[in-house]
């Protein structure tokens, strides 16, 4: 596959009106909430056993009904104690062409010393992510996520700092789409890093787009488009029928 070069770093200018989104849970950004039996139901059923329990194991069933849900547009999200599909209009997605790193960012991304892996920590970094946000992340989604995680359907990108993890970025992969799910650090600037490089990455390898769900504050900085959801799925089932690896 030939693969257009854009040399880091990505410095187009180009930004959509984006409602910013704090922490506080799906309902916060207006979130559509599938309510399709077959796709939720089946993981509702196992929340309150879940909770106790790191070594749960979940259902075929409910991996199945989660890989369609992704397929159609939408993504797990756990919001009081329930975990649900949701989607949301508009979608916030970084485009290679207009994926924009802040200039003090972009000198410290030349000489950071982190070691950057993918997939060495999986569990590890969900994990970590959940600490900040055990609203939306519950340990139901967790236990989920390792399942995509065996089937080559979801990923890490890690930042090491003396053999420790400082801090890093999970998301799924379906086709020749990369969608960001959450990050987190512990060192400063270990999550950025871990996004520039992520992006650097999947354009090699010949990804689309990384989507980002919906846009907040913090991620905004890097300039994502803002598509309806409509527009979404046309690049989504374009980027499902190529194939990238990651």
């Amino acid at each position: 596959m030939s693969i257009q070069h854009i040399p880091f770093p990505f410095t187009r200018m180009h930004m959509s009106k984006i409602p910013f989104v704090r922490n506080t849970g799906p309902s916060t950004f207006g979130a559509r909430r599938c309510d399709h039996p077959s796709l939720a139901a089946s993981a509702r059923d196992y929340i309150n056993r879940v909770e106790s329990s790191e070594t749960f194991h979940v259902p075929l069933e409910t991996i199945e009904a989660t890989l369609k849900a992704y397929a159609e547009g939408f993504f797990p999200m756990s919001d009081n104690d329930r975990l649900g599909f949701y989607s949301s209009d508009p979608r916030s997605v970084y485009f290679f062409d207009s994926f924009h790193v802040p200039r003090s960012l972009r000198r410290y991304y030349r000489r950071h010393s982190f070691d950057l892996k993918t997939d060495t920590a999986f569990l590890e970094v969900v994990r970590s992510c959940r600490q900040g946000r055990p609203e939306w992340i519950s340990e139901f989604q967790v236990q989920l996520y390792a399942e995509l995680y065996k089937r080559g359907h979801a990923h890490s990108i890690e930042a090491w700092k003396d053999g420790e993890l400082a801090g890093g970025i999970f998301g799924t992969h379906f086709g020749a789409a990369f969608l960001a799910e959450s990050m987190f650090h512990r060192v400063p600037n270990a999550s950025n890093v871990c996004l520039v490089y992520l992006m650097e990455m999947l354009l090699r390898c010949g990804f689309h787009f990384c989507d980002i769900q919906y846009a907040n504050e913090h991620t905004a900085r890097f300039h994502p488009t803002d598509l309806s959801m409509k527009n979404f799925m046309k690049i989504f089932r374009a980027a499902l029928k190529d194939t990238a690896t990651f």
